[in-house]
């Protein structure tokens, strides 16, 4: 890897780690400066910029290293996933998926400055595979946050559940860790953006499949089918879950298992997938 491209992943990782600071320091603004709003708007703008720059200069580096195997792969999932929170959940003071997505983007590029590099022979791919790439990664980056999301909703909802019980003490911690970062958010609202995020990901995944039936011939040469069976699955749940979500109203702890069993057979289909061939099996 070349030095100006090492530079622009230090400084992704570096204002990462600053977004991350600067996140935890905001915590207590609101509460010091409430005789002072234009300092509360100052610190919430550097919140803001800070993942926000750093995502977009992460994925500029990536562009530019012309990488896509396994591990840029993740570094391009967790670049996306920084990059939407930063433009959509940020602004609404939240600070548990931008926060956390932040810190798996700072993960990555520790993990890929010491991966080994890929090898074998790599042809020219066309624009109609960079297309599919494109739209393939950011429904994995959408349906990621909505995993994270279903999780946090899983957690909430068993903390509510154990309201004036004995309860163990992870979640006992859990209540605590929450609340004292103000992760703490209304069911009906982590559910309304468990589904907006499962519906943006339902529709980059269906233009996935589209255009990969549009552009790949060569299936079997590619090593594409079990993965395109894999993701024709995780589909499927997710189809069921949105309509089964309409019709009959299906949400909590059913939606958010849901959401984590299409998942897995999403990051089977893709990581899974590329695991063995690239690390298992050492092919290009």
């Amino acid at each position: 890897m070349s030095a100006p491209l090492l530079a622009g992943f230090l400084l992704a990782l570096l204002g990462y780690c600053a977004s991350l600071w600067w996140m935890f320091q905001s915590l207590r603004a609101p509460v010091e400066s409430t005789s002072d709003p234009g300092h509360t708007t100052g610190w919430w703008r550097v919140e803001v910029s800070l993942p926000l720059c750093s995502a977009l200069l992460h994925l500029t580096v990536l562009m530019l290293s012309k990488r896509f195997d396994f591990f840029a792969s993740f570094n391009w999932v967790a670049a996306l996933m920084s990059l939407f929170t930063a433009l959509l959940l940020l602004p609404k003071r939240e600070r548990f998926l931008p926060g956390l997505s932040s810190a798996i983007a700072a993960l990555s590029i520790v993990v890929l400055w010491f991966a080994p590099l890929p090898s074998g022979v790599r042809g020219t791919l066309g624009w109609q595979i960079h297309l599919h790439s494109g739209i393939a990664l950011l429904a994995y980056a959408v349906l990621s946050l909505a995993c994270v999301q279903a999780g946090l909703l899983y957690l909430s909802e068993l903390q509510l559940r154990s309201f004036g019980q004995m309860d163990s003490l992870w979640l006992r911690g859990w209540k605590s860790l929450s609340r004292r970062l103000g992760w703490t958010l209304p069911l009906s609202r982590l559910e309304r953006q468990l589904f907006q995020l499962i519906g943006l990901g339902f529709a980059l995944l269906t233009l996935t499949l589209l255009s990969g039936s549009l552009f790949i011939t060569n299936w079997f040469a590619q090593h594409l089918v079990h993965k395109t069976v894999l993701t024709m699955l995780s589909w499927l749940v997710f189809a069921v879950l949105l309509i089964g979500h309409w019709r009959n109203g299906w949400r909590g702890r059913q939606a958010a298992i849901a959401t984590l069993v299409g998942m897995f057979l999403l990051l089977l289909a893709f990581f899974g997938s590329k695991l063995v061939l690239e690390l298992i099996l050492a092919r290009a």
